[in-house]
């Protein structure tokens, strides 16, 4: 296919992603009152929003591309807190004069990142990736998502949440459905084609792996991300919610389904080989240290915004250089 039709597909499937998204922050926004937004951020809209990334990475392990798949997952966990949180920060504070302030229960998922992220790290310094470790990664996203349940019940019992009729109930439900359903059709072939964009005009594999295939797959997050953000305070504090909640579920269900993927695969492998990946994970942990120290006091000022950004293009730089060094 010609490169002009490449792109002018691409354009149409970003379109879909685009209103789609749309109907999860509207479908979340519904929910928001009657779970709370730290449920519905952390859980159902940071799952929904994370299936794109997730397709991407395991359609990758099955035709066998894994170093594009572990990158592609290092890579957007680096691009979630970094670009992503650092334009929301930006947004609340332009659209609103104001800074974003989080609820006290967001620490608890802090820990989870802080927790899961130095578990991969030490897990992957032999460069291997086993079952073991798939499963406790797996586990460690179900025990994250039935505290998050708990904190929502207790929110309820407290008087912090209410009941919404039926009607909003299948208004919410329908909104959400439908969103996720349109991004499941239009993620992979969107991630594919974005793929062929690249192969057509030549970017290494590096920056495929790094940059366009986390910012295709995680497209949707950022767009909720954004739209919420631009209507209200409240949306920006679901915003950051739905990030850490996704980085969560990233480092817990994206890389634990991968590994037991890659392993009970028809002709699957004892462990996934991450000897190539090993510095992209070592700044994705980085990444989520600063993240979560500048998360942990509750307010997320304007200057902790432009710190992440330019926290992506220092970090983006060095791992450019880095595999420009590999290739001399």
């Amino acid at each position: 296919m010609e490169l002009w039709l490449l792109i002018l597909y691409a354009l149409f499937l970003l379109l879909v992603i685009s209103v789609a998204s749309e109907f999860l922050a509207k479908g979340a926004v519904i929910l928001e009152h009657r779970f709370g937004s730290g449920f519905v951020g952390s859980v159902i809209l940071g799952f929904v929003t994370m299936l794109p990334e997730l397709i991407f990475v395991l359609v990758a392990i099955s035709a066998g591309e894994v170093d594009i798949a572990v990158g592609s997952a290092v890579g957007g966990n680096i691009l979630l807190f970094t670009i992503g949180y650092g334009f929301v920060i930006i947004l609340a504070y332009v659209k609103h004069g104001e800074v974003i302030t989080l609820k006290p229960t967001m620490r608890d998922d802090l820990w989870y990142l802080i927790v899961s992220a130095f578990y991969l790290l030490i897990a992957s310094l032999d460069n291997v990736l086993t079952l073991l470790d798939g499963i406790v990664l797996s586990g460690m996203y179900f025990v994250f998502v039935i505290h998050q349940f708990i904190e929502s019940k207790k929110l309820g019992e407290a008087g912090q949440t209410h009941e919404i009729s039926k009607k909003k109930k299948i208004r919410s439900a329908s909104f959400m459905i439908l969103g996720a359903i349109a991004i499941v059709i239009a993620a992979e072939p969107f991630v594919h084609n974005i793929t062929d964009i690249s192969v057509e005009v030549g970017v290494s594999a590096l920056i495929l792996a790094l940059i366009v295939s986390p910012f295709a797959s995680e497209m949707p997050e950022k767009i909720s991300a954004f739209i919420l953000t631009k209507r209200s305070m409240v949306g920006a504090e679901m915003a950051i919610a739905n990030f850490i909640g996704s980085k969560v579920q990233a480092g817990t269900l994206l890389f634990g389904s991968m590994i037991l993927l890659h392993i009970f695969l028809p002709n699957g492998h004892d462990s996934l080989i991450v000897s190539n990946a090993m510095l992209q994970i070592f700044f994705a942990v980085f990444t989520t240290i600063v993240g979560v120290a500048i998360t942990y006091d509750l307010k997320l000022k304007l200057k902790e915004g432009l710190l992440v950004l330019v926290l992506y293009v220092v970090t983006l730089t060095v791992m450019i250089v880095n595999e420009s060094f590999h290739f001399i």
